[in-house]
């Protein structure tokens, strides 16, 4: 327990002043770099189904955040290429036909599962006020994890998921999703001019959050267990991998982003 407490501190330590004090090209490396990492342990993961990795989606992946951040008009063409590319490489590369269609869907699974999240972070994080919801995001994702892990670890008893994740439990995710909302209110009242007495606006959010968050969790969760593994790594302790720590991010990001554009 120690452990975790002190890497998820470290982290968040790590991840606030990167947020706060890095330019955006620095800014763009760490998410490379966290990128990378998250590439690796997917497909190391995806191997069990009997998905090969092409060698071409690792730097697709990893310019994607650059695009997206200096070159946004590009980014569906961007997109759109690269699903090209894998379908076309798929066909050329398979000695197996049955493992073309899994090979190509999990690499293009790579991209838009984790590229797409981690580009819509850079980003945000280029613009002082899209910052601000960068750290709205985090603050709702992180104070629903936190709680539906401590609720549920002492006082979860009705099983949630069991299939997909044996320790979910239904108090931890009430606990979750409670705390979603109100981290959601007080950021966005505090933080957030446009938004500080839209309170039930701030309410729907962090109630969306939190239930895509729950998702996401949920999802990679479903990857390992059909894969057989407990961590997508041991990289960080405590918490498992990258993909562990990040898992609802990849789903509260791309929510949260397309929210935006809807509300605008």
């Amino acid at each position: 327990m120690m452990r975790r407490v002190v890497t998820a501190v470290f982290l968040l330590s790590l991840v606030l002043l990167s947020i706060r004090f890095l330019p955006p090209s620095l800014f763009l490396l760490v998410i490379d770099l966290i990128l990378g990492l998250g590439v690796f342990e997917l497909f190391r993961l995806l191997a069990r189904y009997g998905v090969e990795a092409y060698w071409f989606t690792y730097p697709l992946t990893l310019l994607l955040p650059w695009v997206w951040t200096y070159s946004p008009e590009w980014v569906l063409n961007y997109l759109v290429v690269s699903g090209l590319i894998c379908m076309g490489y798929s066909v050329f590369q398979t000695r197996e036909m049955k493992k073309g269609f899994l090979s190509m869907s999990g690499n293009l699974m790579a991209i838009f599962y984790l590229g797409v999240p981690l580009s819509i972070a850079g980003s945000f994080q280029s613009s002082l006020v899209l910052r601000l919801h960068l750290l709205m995001v985090l603050s709702v994702v992180c104070a629903g994890d936190i709680f539906a892990y401590g609720v549920g670890k002492k006082w979860g008893k009705h099983k949630v998921a069991s299939r997909v994740s044996p320790h979910k439990s239904l108090e931890g995710y009430v606990a979750g999703l409670l705390f979603s909302v109100l981290a959601a209110m007080v950021f966005g009242h505090f933080f957030i001019p446009a938004w500080s007495t839209a309170y039930l606006l701030l309410i729907l959010i962090g109630a969306f959050l939190g239930l895509v968050s729950m998702v996401g969790d949920l999802f990679e969760s479903m990857l390992k267990r059909g894969a057989d593994i407990k961590d997508s790594s041991n990289l960080l302790p405590g918490h498992g991998g990258v993909l562990d720590r990040i898992d609802s991010l990849l789903f509260a990001l791309p929510a949260y982003y397309t929210l935006l554009v809807l509300i605008k």
